[in-house]
This record gives structure tokens, C-alpha cells and sequence, in this order.
């Protein structure tokens, strides 16, 4: 131990666990570093970088080629003659020639600035966001209760250790945790955690601190209801300045890289027309150029008008002495306050209804409603974070409203000055700018392979969706499937009932989980592996645990997760480098949201958003596509995961979906032809709320085991498998794809 790690180390008491003995995952993670800076910084790119780049060199190489077509066809030009009568070639020969020639000059004259820009763009956002999540990241640090001390360990991996037997005080406030011991402190500030883990600093303290614990601050459980009247001007002026520099923080000048390629390429075209004789086309391109241009900072300049004129409309109510109300419950959220972008002032909405819940160290924003927090006592606006943290659950986070500094404006637009300065120059040079004039010709060269992209990308959309007749697909519970719901909990996609071809596992009513096995590996966990039939020959079923949500089954073991989110498993567990045979239930992973198993392998979503892989996935010839040497983690950010028999997918929380596995029936979305097997994740659709590997249900439709024997594809037996993957986007419509291409619409119905 270094002599940082040394900082905060006691020496333990007698028979006290050691600090090197700590293991596990974090019971808290205290996260001082805003959402929206993650968001900037992560999604720097954009969502469709690849897409928007790939159309812009359709549309300049596209361009090209169809300004030479004609030409190509035989319809001969000047420069065709010419060329002909200088080399002795044909007309083809000269066209492409002609034609090599100008995609080259595109490539530098017009793309590579182009592809230049986007990168400089991306570079300069990195670097801006990348430092701020450094500054705000100093005070990042995880938590970890032990029998007898709090570790908590931050991002250089410096531990300190308080051991309870030194603690003197806890105090607990509607904001933080108070944490004091002889010579050492910690503040635990409520706003960084999330509701897990504010909860979870509650029940351990009160566990190993209850003599020294203090709580000042009474959690409202299911609603609250808020009355405030306000006179005066002063404290509306201080409200008015914070929320106008909420609303200029939450408009900033930031560019992705999708909009840099698709923002270039306008510009780009623009500056041609523009530079072109004085017609009434190069007049309409000179007044588009000026508001491509004009229009991002006037747009920014009427959303905080609109603010200061809210700021106003709330002083008059203040003066008058019109009450703020504000309601929390179960049902929505409702607010009447002035200090909003819209006439009304009165806001009722559902939970569902609410996108987003930003709470900052001045201000919490509740779907669009701005509430100051100085309007609140402590203990209210404790009440209200605790009620937030419930009911909006991953939709809350933490935001810092600090506008655009001047510097950090003058990067954003500096790459794009320089490329419509080079572009301005390019074309100058090419079209003599006084002297020449642009014929039509120079404008199809970019018109056309504009019209002809348009054209690709609908073609492209028509193939990719396959046919456009829908497909009906059975199932056997639609309302299970929550296909209408705007948003999908984990919860209500626990399996209650899982089949194979010799195990039966389903949950009753008061969460105790049942088995009717051939227990050849152990799947019972009763200590054996012997199978108990009943006197009509079928297997008997037998109680295997209690307080149990979800149950997941494998060719040759079986894993269910626990109400306090433990992983157990039983069975020829692929949880090594050689599987573990064990025939009582062992403890495999705490602080499990969810768990689904292959043939072979599984995968599990922790509470972090981690996502943990084990054992193996084949294709259906039995060979290793991916083999995990225990349990290794695979992705982060993630909001649900499923395996099938021969796949896996993850969705993240930015709503794309990613799988891996067996490719040869196109199961995970690509095209066969680029790839039968993928043996690492790979992205596949975008605006993604839901998948399903193998079956349209989250629980298996068979009620007995051991009667598949004689049936070839024992999945055949599911009217639901006329795909192997099934996916509801945010729109509502489900898609396949497996079978029968990639991706085909289909309309669920129930039998």
C-alpha cells in the first residue's frame, strides 16, 4: 500500500476484517460529474455519423458521375471531341477518363476538407467536455460497507477506510450524509447518488451506526403537496437570473458528428450556387448561406427572450401574491408556477409523459417546469428529490447549469469559419469569380447526386424493412409483452416459467421457485443428481427456493436472481475456465437486475448498467464462436439484455441495439454475406425499446418437460418463433429479422 492508500487507514480491531479482504461490487457510487457533460462527450459523434457520411460522399461522388453520364452514353461534348482528337481515343475511353479524374479532385477538394472538419469538430468537443468531466470527476468515489468499515476508493484507485468502532456522528439531512469520526469526515451528498443508493447509505448506516445515527429528515413515501406564498421583487430577480442561465446552458453550440457532415455538405453546396452569376438560383443559395449561418445564434437569441419574458410574467404573479403549488405523486406531477416557456403556467403531467428529471445545485427541472430550489426548505426539497428518484427512476439525473463560456463558443465555430473559407477559395479558384459563370452542369454536379441519394436512401429503406405487406406473428400473451408502454421496467420482463427438454422451473404467486427435473446435472440444487417421478411417470416438482423474481435455464443448468438482486445457479455452471458442477445453489453475483441463459453461456445485467458474459456461445454446427474465461464484462450503459439459444443482444440506454452471436440465418440483423458469426458486439438498430431472442414472450409457453424428445425442432413447437429475433422500437412497431431477411415489419396478434 502506497503512501495515498495509507490516508484514512486505521488500525483494525481484534478479528476485524482487513482492509485487503474487501471485495465485491460498490454499494454507492457518490458521482459529482453532470449528465449532460457524459451526454456531449459520449455522443460527440452522433447516432448517425456513419449514415450522414456515407451520404455525403453519395452526393459529391454521386454528383460526378451523373454530370458525365450524358456524356457517357454517347451524347458527346466539346471536351469529348477534343480529348478524342488529342489522344486518339474513343469518347468512352476520354468520359472515363474525365470521370477518374473528377472523383479525385472531389476526393481533395471536396470531401477530405469535409471529413476534415467533422474530425476537427469531434476533436475540439472531446477535448472541451473531456476536461470538464476531468474537474467535476476529482471528487468521484465509490462506497463500500464491510462488517466493520465504509471503504470508499476514487478514480486513482486511493482508498480510505472508516472503521464504525471510530465513527462518532451520523448525521442525516434532506440533502447529504454527514459522517464523522476522530480526524476524519465524509460528506456523502444525496444529489451525486441515485435512489439505490441513498437507500442504501440509509439501511447500512442505521445497521452498524445505530447508536450514533441521526436522522433530521422525514422521506415522503407516496406523495406530497406544497403551498408557498411569495411577495416581493428581490427574490424573483435572483430566481429569473438562474433559470435564464439554466435555459441558456441547456442551448449550447454543439455540434455531433453527424450534423458536421450533414451542415458541411449544405454549406459546401451553398457556396457553390452562391458563387455563381447573379441569378435569381445564386441569389436564393447567397440568402440560404446566410441563414444556415445567421439562424444558430438568432435561434438562441428568441429562446432567451422567451425566458426573460417568463421572468417577468413571474415577478407580476409574485407581486400580486399568487401562490407556487406543487404535487407529487404516483400518478404525475403538477405545478403551477410563471417561471415557465408558455402562457400556461399550470403543468400536469404523467410520469410517462415526463422525459427527463435535471436537478442542479440551484434548481430541479421536472419534465419543463423550472422549480428554484430557494423557494423550498431543505427538507422539502428533500422530499421532492426522494419522490423524483421513484418515480422518474433512470430519467433523474444530475445537470450543471452553467452556460457556454466565450472561448468555448469560439471553438465551436471556429472549424466551420475555416472550412467556408477554404470552400469560398476552392470555388473561386474553379470559377474564375469574376470572369465565369456556373452553367446547370455545375450545379448538377451536386442537384443530381442529390436527387439520385434521395432516391438510393428510399430504395434502401424499402430493402432494409424487407416487404412492406406486415407479417402476423402469434403470441401467446400480447399484454405481457407491454408493447404500448412507453417505457419497459425490468421487472416486467422476469420469466416465471422456463423449459427445456428434461427441466421444468416456474415462480408460484408468493415467490417460491419449483422444479420438475431429470436433474442429471444437478438443476434441483437438492444435493443430488437423481431424478423423483411421480407414480404416472412424470417428474415431480419440488420446492428449490423462496423470495425469488426471475428464473433462467441452460442445456445443463439453471440460475434465478433473488428479490435482493443475488444470482444463484445450480447445475454444470459456465461460470470458469471449465464449468463448475454443483448440485446446491451457489452464489454467482449481487446487484443482478436481470439474467437470461444460452445453451451454454449467460448474461447478466447489473444495477451499475454493466453487462457480464459466461461461458460459451456456438452456432448450430456446435462450433465457438466466443468463449468467456469467467465472468468478463462486455459493455457498459446498458438498460436490458437477453440471450437466445445461439445470440446475445444488449440494448444501451441511448436506445441502440447491440448483438453478437450466430449470424447464419441473419438472427442478428446483418446481412449474412458480411458476416455468418460475430464474436463481439456490433451495433444493428438505433431507437430500440425491446428485444426477444428466439421466442415473442419473455416466459416459456410449455407446462411440462420431457415431451420434445421426438420433435426435430423442438422450437417449432412456438407459435411465436417465425423469427429468431424480435424488436419493438420507440415508435411502437415491432420488426423481425432471422428467416427471412433482415428486419421484415410484423403485427403481433394473440391466439
Amino acid at each position: 500500500m502506497d503512501k495515498k492508500e495509507q490516508e484514512g487507514v486505521r488500525k483494525p480491531v481484534e478479528g476485524a476484517q482487513k482492509p485487503e479482504e474487501s471485495g465485491g461490487g460498490p454499494d454507492f457510487i457518490c458521482d459529482p460529474v453532470p449528465y449532460e457533460y457524459r451526454k456531449y462527450y459520449e455522443g460527440r459523434k452522433g447516432r448517425h455519423h456513419v449514415a450522414a457520411g456515407l451520404l455525403a460522399a453519395a452526393v459529391i461522388f454521386g454528383g460526378v458521375f451523373l454530370d458525365r453520364l450524358p456524356v457517357l452514353l454517347g451524347y458527346a461534348g466539346e471536351f469529348s471531341e477534343t480529348v478524342s482528337g488529342t489522344l486518339g481515343l474513343g469518347i468512352g475511353g476520354n468520359v472515363l477518363m474525365r470521370i477518374a479524374f473528377d472523383m479525385l479532385t472531389s476526393l481533395i477538394v471536396y470531401f477530405l476538407p469535409l471529413f476534415g472538419l467533422v474530425k476537427w469538430q469531434s476533436y475540439l468537443t472531446g477535448k472541451t467536455y473531456e476536461k470538464k468531466i476531468r474537474e467535476c470527476g476529482k471528487e468521484w468515489y465509490t462506497g463500500t460497507f464491510k462488517p466493520d468499515f465504509l471503504m470508499t476508493e476514487d478514480r486513482a484507485g486511493v482508498r480510505k477506510f472508516y472503521y464504525y468502532n471510530d465513527i462518532t456522528s451520523v448525521k442525516e439531512t434532506a440533502d447529504s450524509y454527514s459522517i464523522a469520526g476522530a480526524g476524519e469526515s465524509l460528506i456523502i451528498p444525496k444529489m451525486y447518488l441515485n435512489r439505490d443508493g441513498v437507500r442504501s447509505v440509509r439501511h447500512h448506516l442505521m445497521r452498524y451506526c445505530g447508536e450514533c445515527y441521526e436522522h433530521n429528515f422525514s422521506e415522503e413515501e407516496e406523495g406530497l403537496r406544497l403551498v408557498l406564498f411569495r411577495n416581493g421583487t428581490e427574490p424573483g430577480r435572483e430566481s429569473g437570473k438562474d433559470y435564464i442561465r439554466y435555459v441558456s446552458s441547456r442551448h449550447r453550440f454543439y455540434y455531433t458528428g453527424t450534423k458536421m457532415w450533414l451542415l458541411g455538405l449544405c454549406l459546401c453546396y451553398l457556396i457553390r450556387l452562391a458563387m455563381g452569376d447573379v441569378s435569381f438560383l445564386s441569389i436564393e443559395a447567397r440568402a440560404g448561406l446566410v441563414l444556415a449561418v445567421g439562424l444558430i445564434p438568432v435561434s438562441k437569441g428568441i429562446v432567451l427572450l422567451l425566458a426573460k419574458r417568463a421572468v417577468r410574467k413571474s415577478r407580476q404573479w409574485m407581486q400580486k401574491g399568487i401562490p407556487v403549488i406543487l404535487e407529487i405523486g404516483k400518478s404525475g406531477f403538477y405545478f403551477q408556477n410563471s417561471v415557465k416557456q408558455h402562457e400556461n403556467s399550470r403543468t400536469w403531467m404523467s410520469w410517462r409523459e415526463i422525459k427527463e428529471v435535471c436537478e442542479g445545485k440551484k434548481f430541479i427541472v421536472i419534465g419543463k417546469a423550472y422549480i428554484d430550489k430557494k423557494i423550498f426548505t431543505e427538507e422539502h426539497m428533500g422530499q421532492i428529490r426522494a419522490l423524483c428518484q421513484k418515480y422518474a427512476g433512470r430519467k433523474y439525473h444530475y445537470v450543471e447549469a452553467e452556460p457556454q463560456t466565450v472561448r468555448e463558443i469560439v471553438k465551436a465555430f471556429v472549424p466551420i469559419f475555416c472550412y467556408v473559407v477554404l470552400m469560398v477559395i476552392v470555388f473561386a479558384v474553379q470559377n474564375g469569380w469574376e470572369t465565369r459563370t456556373a452553367d446547370r452542369g455545375q450545379i448538377a454536379e451536386f442537384g443530381g447526386g442529390w436527387q439520385e441519394e434521395e432516391q438510393q436512401e428510399s430504395d434502401a429503406a424499402v430493402s432494409e424493412q424487407g416487404s412492406r405487406e406486415p407479417i402476423y406473428v402469434l403470441t401467446p400473451d400480447k399484454a405481457a409483452l407491454h408493447l404500448t408502454a412507453a417505457e419497459i421496467r425490468i421487472d416486467e420482463c422476469y420469466s416465471h416459467n422456463e423449459t427445456n427438454y428434461t427441466s421444468r422451473f416456474f415462480i408460484d404467486a408468493h415467490g417460491i421457485l419449483y422444479g420438475a427435473s431429470a436433474n442429471e446435472h444437478g438443476e434441483l440444487g437438492n444435493g443430488t443428481t437423481e431424478a423423483d417421478l411421480t407414480a404416472k411417470g412424470f417428474y415431480r416438482e419440488t420446492e428449490v427456493a423462496r423470495d425469488v423474481c426471475h428464473v433462467s435455464l441452460g442445456a445443463e443448468f439453471m440460475v434465478y436472481l433473488t428479490d435482493s438482486g443475488v444470482l444463484m445457479g445450480t447445475g454444470n455452471l459456465p461460470t470458469e475456465d471449465s464449468p463448475i458442477v454443483t448440485t446446491a445453489a451457489l452464489e454467482l453475483m449481487r446487484d443482478v437486475q436481470y439474467v437470461k441463459c444460452s445453451d451454454y453461456g449467460m448474461i447478466v445485467l447489473k444495477e451499475d448498467g454493466t453487462v457480464w458474459c459466461a461461458g460459451r456461445l456456438c452456432d448450430r454446427e456446435g462450433n465457438v464462436i466466443r468463449e468467456y474465461s469467467g465472468f468478463e464484462q462486455v459493455m457498459d450503459h446498458a438498460v436490458y439484455a437477453d440471450a437466445g439459444v445461439r445470440t446475445m443482444a444488449v440494448i444501451r440506454s441511448d436506445g441502440s441495439l447491440w448483438m453478437w452471436g450466430d449470424n447464419s440465418s441473419q438472427q442478428c440483423g446483418v446481412s449474412s454475406l458480411v458476416a455468418e458469426a460475430f464474436d463481439e458486439p456490433v451495433q444493428v438498430k438505433e431507437k430500440v425499446r425491446m428485444v426477444w431472442l428466439d421466442r415473442l414472450a419473455f416466459s416459456s409457453e410449455q407446462e411440462h418437460q420431457g415431451y420434445l424428445g421426438g420433435v426435430p425442432d423442438p422450437q417449432a413447437q412456438y407459435s411465436s418463433n417465425v423469427f429468431w429475433t424480435y424488436i419493438l422500437q420507440e415508435d411502437g412497431q415491432v420488426y423481425a429479422c432471422g428467416r427471412d431477411g433482415t428486419f421484415v415489419e410484423v403485427t403481433v396478434i394473440e391466439e
